[in-house]
């Protein structure tokens, strides 16, 4: 088994803040670590090794990891590809933060079981975070910055937990086409990729997305694609024209309307900006 260590990282960097990308690969040898993190699923699907059992991952699952674990991560086929983005940083910033806020009270990290620190994050607050994370990607890993983004990560997840307890449960069958759609290539099938993930009518698909999500199928669909775009633009040197085409976008102009009205920006300029270290393991 690896040992990860927060020691072998520059003196000057509290944290690391990264992009990876995984293909299918032996789970035959997980790491331990000396420092927290959290990390969330951009796009694919995987299956994470945490203590010898294995937890399947979709788009959008969130996991808080401590500093006594030990885990490993593989795209969940042999042709698929998982992304993910990893936030690593020294357990004194934790305890800081802990202390000051819950002083005595578990919280967030603190709970053992890891059912209790995994969430599902849909597209707003991977968004949301990503732009909370800009400070850190461009390379000002000051202990200033992993705090507060550290600050604002955790307000996300608490918020979503507030929500989970205020407002019904959207159906089961809602919540798996949710999040199906998320990774590619089943975005790019648009909304009728949606409505088969669903099972449902495409008018029971349009009432509930509005009634349970706040959101219509094409918004959803867009969202996602926007969100895998926005990562290739961030991770790989592909083509504009061909990440539109990949995404489902017939129509470029459309693409690049959606984008910046989502982003504030084209997709040149936002890949120009994004500057988060990117690695593969295979």
């Amino acid at each position: 088994m690896r040992f990860l260590s927060c020691q072998s990282w520059p003196k000057r960097y509290p944290c690391t803040y990264e992009a990876w990308t995984y293909s299918q690969r032996p789970l035959n040898n997980p790491h331990k670590q000396d420092f927290f993190e959290f990390f969330w699923i951009e796009s694919g699907e995987g299956i994470h090794l945490y203590k010898g059992h294995e937890r399947r991952m979709e788009t959008g699952y969130f996991a808080l990891i401590r500093d006594d674990d030990w885990h490993d991560f593989s795209a969940a086929d042999a042709d698929g590809k998982l992304s993910l983005i990893n936030f690593a940083f020294r357990p004194d910033i934790w305890h800081r933060v802990r202390d000051n806020f819950w002083p005595g009270k578990p919280r967030f990290f603190d709970r053992e079981r890891i059912e209790d620190r995994e969430f599902q994050i849909g597209p707003e607050d991977r968004e949301r975070v990503r732009q909370m994370g800009l400070d850190l990607a461009a390379g000002r890993w000051s202990e200033t910055n992993a705090t507060a983004f550290l600050m604002g990560v955790l307000a996300v997840l608490a918020n979503q937990l507030s929500h989970r307890k205020q407002r019904s449960p959207a159906p089961e069958w809602l919540i798996r086409a949710e999040r199906g759609i998320q990774s590619w290539p089943r975005f790019a099938g648009g909304v009728p990729e949606l409505v088969r993930l669903a099972g449902r009518s495409h008018e029971h698909v349009c009432r509930d997305c509005r009634r349970y999500l706040g959101t219509t199928p094409s918004q959803l669909v867009n969202r996602a694609r926007l969100k895998w775009a926005s990562m290739q633009l961030e991770t790989t040197a592909q083509q504009i024209v061909d990440i539109a085409a990949e995404c489902g976008f017939d129509n470029l102009g459309h693409f690049y309307k959606l984008f910046r009205e989502t982003y504030g920006t084209t997709p040149r300029q936002y890949r120009l900006r994004a500057g988060i270290p990117h690695h593969t393991r295979d």
